[in-house]
């Protein structure tokens, strides 16, 4: 990037711009994903190193790509250099602003290198949950009560609608011969955010071969989605597109080209 625009993100981050000066770039950055990747970078360049001097307009960026960046600065590559860094920033620390630009440029040498794998990686993780907030449907369960079954089945799904979760999953059920009972617990699992247990619930759900165990592919298709495995999920994809009857087949179908698209 230009040395202008270095030294207007200096600017802009000690507040060092008039108010007009600073609506004015805040608008460039929302306008220019460029520019606004290293202004990201600066921020989270001078508070890695807890610099308590600069200011910026938190609407405009995801604290937590902020956040994750610092850690990425602070990794087990980078532990030699950042002591370097913090060093010199102490020897420097009443030079001129000349100095303290040269070891700020420097930092961001470094860590550029990590910005740009990192993006890749947050990227492709964004898409991942983008489809898996559009696709996932853990409310739209079969519905028990409808069907007059069980007090015990009706019983399950009454917790489900009241977000008992953590009172479906102490069910004792048999473990291969229940498949709405596995439904529902598979998905407490998940709302519960324990997709480890979700994921062997579901495992069973599609071991019982009953009409509703295809419905154990798409729900671990879901979580595939969540974590960002998405060559398993592709996997997952391919073993419900071989059969037209499988759960959610026509939605498995329009997934699969969408999921193409992200590397």
């Amino acid at each position: 990037m230009e040395e202008k625009t270095q030294e207007e993100i200096e600017r802009y981050l000690h507040n060092e711009m008039n108010i007009e000066e600073r609506s004015v770039f805040e608008k460039k950055i929302k306008s220019d994903e460029l520019l606004k990747e290293e202004v990201l970078l600066q921020i989270a360049i001078h508070e890695s190193f807890e610099d308590p001097s600069i200011q910026h307009n938190q609407n405009i960026y995801n604290i937590n790509l902020i956040n994750d960046i610092k850690q990425q600065l602070k990794s087990d590559e980078l532990r030699q250099t950042s002591k370097f860094i913090k060093e010199s920033t102490k020897k420097h620390k009443n030079s001129n602003k000349k100095t303290i630009k040269l070891v700020t440029k420097f930092i961001a040498s470094i860590a550029a290198v990590i910005l740009i794998s990192f993006m890749l990686f947050y990227n492709s993780q964004q898409n991942s949950l983008s489809l898996y907030n559009e696709y996932a449907d853990w409310n739209n369960l079969p519905s028990l009560i409808e069907k007059g079954e069980s007090n015990t089945l009706s019983e399950l799904e009454i917790l489900y609608n009241a977000k008992e979760y953590k009172k479906i999953i102490a069910f004792n059920i048999p473990t291969n011969k229940a498949p709405y009972e596995l439904i529902y617990i598979g998905t407490s699992y998940v709302k519960l955010n324990d997709f480890k247990n979700a994921s062997i619930i579901f495992d069973k759900l599609i071991n019982t071969n009953s009409l509703e165990s295809s419905r154990g592919y798409w729900y671990k298709l879901l979580i595939l989605l969540n974590q960002n495995k998405l060559t398993d999920a592709k996997k997952t994809l391919t073993i419900i597109l071989n059969n037209k009857e499988n759960y959610n087949y026509t939605k498995a179908k329009e997934l699969s080209e969408k999921i193409k698209n992200i590397k």
